[in-house]
């Protein structure tokens, strides 16, 4: 009988982009036959319906609130009643593999983090040696602890769907036919305040793109970002920019940024959406660690300020002699000619480490 496989999928934007080709590897080697299940977040659901890898998308129970002992139990019961004889833990955290254990599913796989070994039948240390690996690394090693020679795929792809073309139509009907018109995509928003760049940054690199390009600008970005958008359109041209943040799901916010020459956004879960549909991108990265979470993709350029408190995993930053150094020492004319080259309108010199 074929394998009947649950993987508990990431929380975060990001990271559920990044995990694309753990699903894809995870097909190859468990076959066609194989039942594969997504058990996400709600929010997420969108973008793994539109994965092909996956049979059946679950999505987390979270009337009792997303966490807690009784939001485990409750989901744990969802679990136990399909039947599952192995599970896969994306995420490092406890609850997440106590919600399999309790689940009684036979074969546990996950990280040996945040004390949790005992509820996983076979475990990988988490960064070895203290070194983090790439997020897409985690998750397809842990592949290997089912097919001792498992066969990984690396390539980061993502098709948002006809019904999200054909909504993202309806969006951009009345915007200036852009065959011949560059679009650019700016995704201002982050879910930390210490990874977002300047707003009057953005909404320099915006004006110069309409000025200079004759460009348009489209806004990406959740719900909660609308009025930081709003904030970015006042900035410039009203009749070039176009405001989408919040205007759907992430299958939406693919679509746009898919049709868009280059993305240009803040270290966050839009940046790999650009780099899962193929859109080439430009990110600012302020407190992360590009070596753990880049977008995973050879068209995305990713621009750092090295300081000697990053990478930093603080919500907030710290420092009072110069708060937020990592992103204040980024500059405009930097970002601008990165952006202009990966549009293919010329070369990049950068003082910026990528």
């Amino acid at each position: 009988m074929p394998d009947r496989c649950v993987v508990r999928a990431p929380n975060w934007v990001g990271d559920a982009v990044m995990a694309l080709p753990f699903f894809t590897s995870l097909r190859r080697n468990a076959g066609p036959a194989s039942h594969i299940a997504c058990l996400c977040r709600p929010p997420l659901a969108s973008l793994y319906r539109q994965v092909p890898e996956i049979n059946e998308v679950i999505e987390l129970d979270e009337s009792l609130g997303a966490h807690g002992w009784s939001a485990i139990r409750q989901n744990a019961r969802l679990l136990r009643n399909q039947h599952f004889d192995a599970a896969f833990c994306l995420p490092t955290s406890f609850g997440s593999a106590l919600m399999f254990w309790l689940a009684r599913i036979p074969a546990r796989y996950g990280h040996a983090a945040d004390a949790r070994r005992f509820l996983l039948t076979r475990s990988l240390p988490y960064g070895p040696n203290g070194h983090r690996p790439h997020r897409a690394e985690g998750y397809l090693s842990l592949l290997s602890l089912r097919w001792t020679n498992a066969v990984l795929s690396r390539q980061l792809r993502f098709a948002p769907g006809a019904e999200a073309s054909r909504q993202v139509d309806a969006l951009m009907e009345g915007t200036r036919e852009h065959g011949s018109i560059p679009l650019l995509a700016i995704g201002p928003g982050a879910a930390q305040p210490n990874k977002m760049w300047m707003l009057p940054n953005f909404a320099a690199i915006a004006s110069r793109w309409i000025d200079e390009l004759h460009g348009q600008v489209v806004l990406v970005g959740a719900g909660a970002d609308s009025r930081l958008c709003d904030e970015l359109a006042v900035s410039c041209s009203p009749r070039e920019v176009r405001n989408l943040a919040g205007a759907g799901d992430l299958a939406i916010a693919a679509e746009i940024i898919r049709r868009a020459q280059v993305f240009l956004g803040n270290d966050s879960g839009l940046a790999h959406l650009a780099a899962a549909v193929g859109t080439r991108c430009v990110v600012i990265s302020g407190p992360g660690d590009p070596a753990e979470v880049a977008p995973f993709s050879p068209v995305a350029v990713t621009i750092r300020h090295p300081v000697f408190c990053s990478p930093c995993y603080k919500n907030s930053c710290w420092r009072e002699d110069h708060p937020l150094e990592c992103l204040t020492h980024i500059s405009v004319d930097d970002v601008w000619r990165h952006v202009v080259s990966s549009a293919g309108s010329s070369t990049p010199e950068s003082e910026s480490q990528q």
